[in-house]
């Protein structure tokens, strides 16, 4: 019974499911094509993915923050791609880093 029910939850996943969101951008070509179509006008050129579930820290006792998928531009600007599947009206905190 646990065998059929780990099954279904992983023919069910999507791109929700943390797992399936890193695994697919970290492929360069997808999370390229996502970037140039937010951002058309940048003419992004190439990426680098830097990390996937980068953790940061501003000084040794501050919380850290973590970045689902964090990305350079052949720019140098930084991109950090996040998957939020829950409304926890945080957001203006959350970007503030």
């Amino acid at each position: 019974m646990h065998k059929i029910n780990l099954e279904r939850r992983w023919e069910e996943a999507g791109l929700t499911d943390d797992f399936i969101f890193s695994k697919v951008f970290l492929d360069p070509e997808i999370t390229l094509e996502l970037l140039r179509r937010i951002f058309p006008e940048l003419a992004i050129e190439g990426i680098k993915i830097l990390n996937s579930q980068q953790e940061f820290k501003s000084t040794y006792d501050a919380k850290s923050i973590r970045f689902d998928i964090y990305v350079e531009d052949h720019a140098n600007n930084h991109y950090d791609i996040e998957m939020q599947v829950a409304n926890h009206h945080n957001l203006p905190q959350r970007n503030r880093f």
